[in-house]
């Protein structure tokens, strides 16, 4: 959950073996790990978090967003099945 929305919804197999939304892998790349195997590594593009009283139009999570695109700026992205196992918002995965 970001801002209030849901984001991805699964498993807990499923999202900690193959994350789908980049704030999902943002989550799970900043719990720390002593087997180096298992360290995640991802980057954001801006560490600007917007305010929970006034969320950016389109997807909440684009400012932050590695993948956003002018689609996440307009649209707010549906919880849509994924894999058949998942519900991700994204407009780009």
């Amino acid at each position: 959950m970001y801002l209030g929305k849901i984001v991805e919804m699964a498993d807990r197999q499923t999202i900690f073996a193959n994350p789908t939304h980049p704030y999902t892998e943002l989550l799970l790349s900043s719990t720390p790990s002593l087997d180096p195997r298992k360290r995640r590594n991802f980057t954001m593009s801006n560490d600007d978090v917007p305010s929970a009283t006034s969320i950016p139009a389109g997807c909440a999570f684009r400012t932050r967003c590695p993948l956003a695109s002018d689609i996440c700026a307009r649209e707010a992205p549906p919880l849509t099945p994924r894999d058949g196992t998942r519900l991700v918002a994204c407009h780009n995965r």
